[in-house]
C-alpha cells in the first residue's frame, strides 16, 4: 500500500509539473510572443507605404495632359 501511496505523491507531482509548464507555455505562446511580431508587421507595412507613395508618385508624373 505504501508503494501505491509514494507512486501515486510521484505521479501527481510530475502531472502537475507539466500542467505548470503547459500553462506557461500558453502564457508565452498568447500573451508574449505577439510583441515579437509588430517589428516585422511595421517593416512590411513601412515597406508597403513607400512603394505605393513612389507609385503614386511616378503616375503623376508620367500623366500627360
Amino acid at each position: 500500500m505504501k508503494s501505491v501511496k509514494e507512486f501515486l505523491s510521484s505521479f501527481l507531482l510530475i502531472t502537475s509539473w507539466l500542467i505548470f509548464a503547459i500553462g506557461i507555455y500558453l502564457f508565452v505562446i498568447v500573451l508574449i510572443a505577439p510583441s515579437y511580431a509588430f517589428i516585422p508587421f511595421y517593416k512590411a507595412a513601412g515597406a508597403g507605404l513607400v512603394c505605393f507613395y513612389l507609385s503614386k508618385k511616378l503616375n503623376k508624373k508620367t500623366k500627360v495632359n
